[in-house]
């Protein structure tokens, strides 16, 4: 078996070679004891599985400090975007063609923002669209302006931990803003980024729906997603979905009646892993111990780079733990590609930046990386601007 498996390699021109170091929001590196975890074949309906499964959702109900009588844990198969299509696509309620008593209020400064309007606009539900730059943080004045001038919205979405260029939204302040306006309306976090480690209460910000994923901040692997859930706005969902699979109430109805199965078949090892995670991220001490190892990784990359030259694409202030937007220079001999496989090529893998204008670059500082990580991604980068002819420190544009 592992014969043929190094003769695959070998067709498809794959070597074995050192584990790079993954400088990216997700997916990310992961520990020697998570990968291990999926060693195991698992069958779907196995016993031992199912209790794997069952542990996840109290651990994740844990780590929200949610409690099991209000919130429940959701589980979907698939990336993160499966989850939030399955949330949006689940709690907004069917009408009519043309009925548009109800709205979605979608605020967006970001890439996944913009999928959120993309998602409404492909299963039909009526939305408004909240616009701001890339690197503008959102204001909850704004929202209550809209909330205000628009009677019809009945739901509003927001992206906490932007990953587009690594902002960090004031969720807390929207959240008590809409429920100061309309304790009905239902609120509903993209905590992808930021889930695991910073912390939002679920309590005082009114958050009836935060989605997130097994390979962020919990630092598993991709495969599948999660949405806690009021319980009680859940509840009230059956028969709302626009999909079979992604049918979010069905989901957590058949789990409930079916403790550890899924209405169809599971990424067992994924599962296994991020099991794991979960054990390893209380170990290292939760939100609060892994959002201070986080902060202080991207405190390293951003003061470091800034002593190069480089400019901030986000302000300080409004940057959040996962990700950091740095520009481009404009010296003529720079060449990101050039510079992304020369990293690469020691086992340093960057992002390219993901503006709507500006060009940038993006540096991750998440999963199982540490301050000595970023010292050596730094280094690296000198001797890449140096490989480039591009002196250091930048000069002024």
């Amino acid at each position: 078996m592992f014969r043929r498996a190094a003769n695959l390699y070998r067709l498809f021109g794959v070597t074995h070679k050192p584990q790079v170091k993954l400088f990216t929001p997700g997916p990310l590196n992961t520990t020697t004891t998570v990968k291990e975890a999926m060693m195991y074949d698992f069958g779907s309906r196995d016993p031992d599985f199912g209790k794997i499964v069952e542990d996840i959702k109290v651990r994740l109900l844990k780590t929200a400090d949610a409690k099991p009588k209000d919130y429940a844990a959701v589980l979907v198969q698939g990336s993160g975007t499966f989850a939030v299509e399955a949330c949006l696509g689940t709690c907004f309620p069917r009408l009519d063609p043309g009925d548009k008593s109800k709205r979605m209020l979608i605020i967006a400064n970001g890439a996944y923002g913009e999928r959120q309007v993309k998602i409404c606009e492909v299963l039909g539900i009526p939305h408004i669209v909240l616009r701001y730059a890339d690197s503008e943080i959102v204001n909850p004045n704004d929202v209550k302006r809209q909330l205000i001038e628009h009677h019809q919205i009945s739901h509003v979405s927001a992206v906490h931990s932007e990953t587009t260029t690594g902002i960090l939204n004031p969720c807390l302040e929207i959240g008590k803003v809409v429920h100061e306006h309309n304790p009905n309306l239902i609120y509903i976090v993209d905590g992808m980024s930021s889930f695991g480690a910073v912390h939002l209460d679920l309590y005082e910000a009114h958050v009836n729906y935060l989605i997130s994923s097994s390979n962020k901040m919990i630092q598993g692997i991709p495969g599948f997603a999660f949405v806690i859930a009021k319980l009680s706005n859940l509840m009230q969902c059956q028969g709302n979905s626009r999909s079979l699979g992604l049918d979010l109430y069905e989901q957590w109805d058949y789990q409930l009646g079916n403790p550890g199965q899924f209405r169809f078949t599971p990424p067992t090892h994924v599962m296994a892993a991020f099991h794991q995670a979960l054990v390893e991220h209380e170990a290292e001490g939760g939100v609060k111990a892994r959002g201070e190892r986080y902060r202080n990784n991207q405190r390293i990359l951003s003061e470091e780079m800034r002593k190069l030259g480089f400019k901030l694409y986000v302000e300080p202030e409004n940057q959040g733990v996962c990700i950091t937007t740095f520009m481009q220079p404009s010296h003529p001999k720079f060449n990101f590609k050039v510079l992304y496989d020369y990293l690469a090529e020691r086992n340093i893998v960057i992002y390219p930046g993901k503006l709507s204008k500006a060009p940038s670059f993006r540096l991750g500082n998440i999963g199982e990386l540490y301050a000595d990580d970023m010292y050596e991604c730094i280094n690296k980068l000198k001797e890449g601007f140096q490989y480039m002819g591009v002196p250091l420190p930048l000069e002024e544009d």
